[in-house]
């Protein structure tokens, strides 16, 4: 008796195979189970919600649009062109490698207010260790967005020589730091607790604080020659 015949040959459908294909990739994602669906062509097409709709389309799709989307090419992919294409599909990527890349993506726009270049200059006397600071900050009526720029600046600067995850330590101890922080700040009068994603403005220092984080994290990845997506085309393209 050949013992090949105790086993059925199994073979994947088309659907299943697409999935296959999917799971092989870091960012072609459904958030629903593929459906198929004959169309009034008699073309079979699976339906489409993608984890990612920043990046990706959802919709009616050919078995080969899925292929497609798993190489970065293809109508799944936003961009008219190839080249727009990749700048997408970058992003996805980028994101996907990155715990904090969806916000760098995000929140650029708002990096300026960081002054990562502040440093505070401070000085010694005599042989004594103690060291003072040499220009301090004045605090005016008029300047508290300029002291929250510099203070959380100063923070910025000193972790982006460091990787920040979702759990790494130097994760949990810059949340320690911006909590001093913005409860000193809060006590003197500067800014106030709002939510931390409303209003996106400096004197939210809720909403700050978390730039502050994402800020230090893309300079991270530009000190150790990540490249960073062309965000810029994708906000200019998705909004035109």
């Amino acid at each position: 008796m050949n013992i090949f015949k105790r086993f059925r040959k199994i073979t994947l459908t088309e659907k299943e195979k697409v999935r296959e294909a999917l799971k092989a990739t870091k960012v072609c994602g459904a958030i629903n189970d593929l459906r198929e669906m004959k169309m009034d062509n008699g073309e079979t097409r699976l339906w489409l919600n993608p984890h990612n709709q920043k990046f990706f389309n959802f919709g009616w799709f050919t078995y080969q649009d899925f292929y497609d989307w798993t190489k970065g090419q293809g109508v799944i992919v936003k961009g008219k062109t190839q080249e727009e294409k990749d700048k997408f599909w970058e992003a996805a990527i980028f994101e996907s490698e990155h715990d904090y890349g969806w916000a760098i993506g995000y929140h650029m726009k708002h990096f300026n207010c960081i002054d990562h270049t502040y440093w505070t200059k401070v000085k010694s006397t005599g042989y004594s260790l103690n060291t003072y600071v040499d220009v301090p900050l004045k605090i005016t009526k008029s300047n508290h967005v300029e002291i929250i720029s510099k203070v959380f600046g100063d923070i910025c600067r000193y972790y982006s020589s460091t990787e920040l995850t979702y759990n790494s330590f130097m994760g949990r101890k810059i949340d320690s730091e911006f909590q001093g922080s913005k409860n000193v700040l809060f006590m003197l009068g500067i800014g106030y607790y709002g939510a931390c994603n409303t209003p996106e403005e400096p004197l939210n220092l809720s909403w700050v604080a978390d730039i502050c984080k994402y800020k230090a994290v893309y300079l991270y990845l530009l000190k150790n020659g990540v490249k960073i997506p062309d965000y810029d085309f994708i906000d200019k393209y998705l909004s035109s």
